[in-house]
């Protein structure tokens, strides 16, 4: 008997706590909820509950050999459902998450069989995007999420294709908008001494190689790292110097005829021009890389090139901005 799936809107990059609540709630208590990544759009259900488990397998007619992918809020929540980190494996966190790569370790056996497939490994994510990571802390639980469609039929990257496969079979859908990235994650097996791809995603070999310093197997070719239909500008560095140049090259595209759009720490955003999304607070990576994919996908709608603040310090994920730009531009300050 088909029940009543609700839809809830909220806003990708501040989405309604209420909401985020309920949502939690009801996967807390065995439910399904749909929910925005920045890559697709994944059915949620409770990892721990062995039933809940099972009518997600049930709702989505997926064959019950199929691993899930364990979506965590950060990377401090991977034990215990994990037996070891490995530094490869610290090496590729730091980088890319919160991100679309999914690592595969040694499970902990913590979580029902049926989330592994009957394997002894784990495949995890901490998602790049607020709805998501908002529902998962709501939730309170281990979440799974496998993309939100019957199987067998594409991954959606809206909440109405979502309605258009699941309407009736799930309990819920937040409706964040489009999916930013619109392709899976990367799930990449770090349990050995090479890593090696499961499945070509967003993150490609390349990208992958920049961190560890080999090329991991299994990579079709060379392996292509995703980038948004748009030029992204990074300006690196610290304080003023960093607003200076974002203003003047602001000003020289617009005079070009440009349509310009800035991605700034929460605390700077008010010294640009429009349009300027907020993301992260200064200095705080992991909340830059947690919206980062919501923002420029907002921008790239709208306009021809976007300017973005990026971090001071030298870390992983400022290799993986480095890739995504355009183009790259570091300032000192009192230059």
């Amino acid at each position: 008997m088909a029940k009543e799936t609700l839809r809830w809107r909220v806003d990708a990059l501040c989405p309604d706590a209420g909401v985020l609540a309920e949502a939690g709630e009801v996967i807390r208590r065995g439910g399904l909820v749909a929910f925005p990544t920045e890559t697709v759009y994944g059915l949620g259900a409770h990892a721990g509950d062995a039933a809940a488990v099972a009518a997600l397998f049930a709702a989505k007619g997926r064959p019950p050999e199929k691993a899930l992918i364990l979506h965590i809020a950060a990377r401090e929540e991977l034990w215990p459902y994990v037996r070891e980190v490995s530094p490869l494996a610290a090496r590729l966190i730091e980088a890319f998450w919160p991100g679309p790569l999914t690592l595969v370790f040694k499970s902990s056996g913590r979580l029902p069989a049926a989330v592994t497939g009957g394997l002894p490994t784990l495949a995890v994510r901490v998602p790049a995007h607020p709805v998501a990571l908002g529902l998962i802390r709501a939730a309170g639980v281990p979440v799974v999420a496998p993309s939100a469609n019957l199987s067998g039929r594409p991954s959606p990257v809206t909440a109405a294709a979502v309605l258009a496969d699941l309407g009736g079979r799930i309990d819920a859908v937040i409706d964040g908008g489009p999916a930013p990235l619109g392709v899976a994650s990367t799930v990449l097996d770090v349990t050995g001494e090479v890593p090696r791809v499961l499945r070509s995603g967003a993150v490609g070999a390349a990208e992958i190689a920049a961190v560890t310093g080999t090329v991991p197997e299994g990579a079709a070719g060379k392996g292509e790292f995703f980038r948004f239909g748009i030029p992204l500008i990074l300006v690196e560095g610290a304080g003023a110097a960093v607003r200076a140049e974002i203003e003047r090259l602001y000003t020289r595209f617009t005079a070009a005829g440009k349509k310009v759009g800035v991605i700034a720490w929460e605390e700077n955003a008010a010294c640009y021009p429009g349009p300027v999304i907020p993301c992260g607070r200064e200095g705080d990576v992991g909340s830059l890389a947690a919206c980062l994919y919501v923002a420029i996908g907002q921008l790239a709608a709208a306009v021809d090139l976007i300017l973005l603040e990026g971090p001071p310090e030298d870390t992983g994920f400022a290799l993986r901005l480095r890739r995504l730009a355009a183009q790259v531009i570091r300032v000192e300050e009192g230059l």
